[in-house]
């Protein structure tokens, strides 16, 4: 009988014993696996709720807390690439993921252990996490550039504002022309007059400025030489290029002006490495033209991030916007054109496609 009673006694502390250690053992998987949910929001933090860098900075954390990999097709702002991180395993449990938010995509697929359990629902909550928080920062990035458009919005209202100041005011004028009939009154509104009017000539002047380009001149069709208008930027610019080939387009000048001025001055602004810009020039026929810049990456400079380049408020430079490559190739796009990049190694290249807009005649 006392033999019986150890035994159970035995059996009942052994059992104690192993529920101290899963309670242990589970203690210790939910610190962990909280631990790295921390992570993740802190590392957001610190790259500034940036989506390509939390995603580039972000494996670490996801290969601690047991996802085996990783792999991600982006198109960031027209710009494409594929990334992997850790090992694929044939075996592994596939999760795929689709997050987007107008010009950005992230095409998201992880290979998770075949866990059971509570080691399988903690995974899934570590990659629900993570694709939350990317989420939120394309949100992020999406609000910034609408609250950028709201600006310009603003900005337009106010031309608008003076527009409508200007009207009153010779609305006004006319008026009180129309009430006077002794020379005394003629002599006090031309005093007035005196006074007010260049401060409202000024105020039309600068509203005029900001108007100067109608919508017929930003699809005009008149033939334009690439390489006359090149070397006027280049000029301006201070840069040194060999410019070989020869092409005109049928592309409003202004808007070519723009999209060069644009483009080159970002050699301007970041130099290259030893290598010479070249920029070729070649006939397309009634097509239009290709016009091709090659440079080369200045090997003192980290590496370029390509997919970066026609974000929108994305810049290296202390004086940028971050604005010029997004503009060209929207402005571009108005025109029925298109501006890609290739890097090869050191090599960089921007090629423009500039397809000839139909006779408006």
């Amino acid at each position: 009988m006392n033999f019986f009673v150890d035994a159970v006694s035995l059996g009942l502390v052994g059992f104690g014993f192993v529920l101290l250690l899963v309670a242990y053992y589970v203690h210790q998987q939910t610190a962990r696996f909280s631990q790295r949910i921390a992570q993740l929001y802190e590392l957001n933090q610190q790259v500034g709720q940036d989506a390509l860098d939390f995603f580039e900075q972000a494996w670490p954390i996801l290969e601690k807390a047991g996802i085996l990999s990783l792999q991600a097709q982006i198109d960031w702002f027209g710009e494409q690439r594929f990334e992997g991180f850790g090992q694929k395993h044939a075996k592994a449990n596939y999760r795929n993921i689709l997050l987007e938010r107008d010009d950005m995509r992230f095409e998201l697929q992880f290979d998770l252990p075949k866990y059971r359990g509570e080691r399988s629902s903690w995974l899934s909550l570590i990659v629900t996490t993570f694709s939350q928080i990317l989420q939120q920062d394309l949100d992020h990035k999406h609000a910034e550039i609408l609250a950028s458009q709201k600006r310009l919005e603003r900005y337009q209202m106010f031309v608008q504002h003076e527009v409508k100041n200007i009207a009153q005011f010779i609305q006004l004028l006319s008026e009180q022309v129309e009430c006077i009939d002794n020379d005394q009154d003629k002599l006090k509104l031309f005093n007035r007059l005196q006074s007010t009017l260049p401060v409202m000539a000024l105020r039309a002047s600068n509203t005029i400025q900001q108007m100067k380009q109608p919508l017929q001149e930003f699809f005009a069709d008149d033939s334009v030489d690439l390489n006359i208008l090149i070397e006027e930027v280049l000029y301006m610019y201070q840069l040194q290029a060999d410019l070989t080939g020869g092409a005109s387009v049928r592309i409003a000048r202004p808007v070519l002006l723009e999209v060069f001025k644009n483009l080159l001055g970002n050699y301007r602004d970041h130099p290259g490495g030893d290598c010479r810009l070249s920029i070729k020039v070649q006939s397309q026929g009634e097509e239009g033209a290709l016009v091709e810049i090659q440079s080369c990456l200045d090997g003192r400079l980290e590496p370029l991030k390509s997919e970066r380049l026609f974000e929108p408020f994305w810049t290296t430079s202390e004086s940028g916007m971050g604005l010029g490559l997004f503009l060209t190739r929207e402005l571009l796009k108005q025109v029925g054109s298109e501006i890609a990049f290739h890097q090869h190694d050191q090599q960089l290249n921007f090629e423009l496609k500039l397809n000839n807009l139909p006779a408006l005649s």
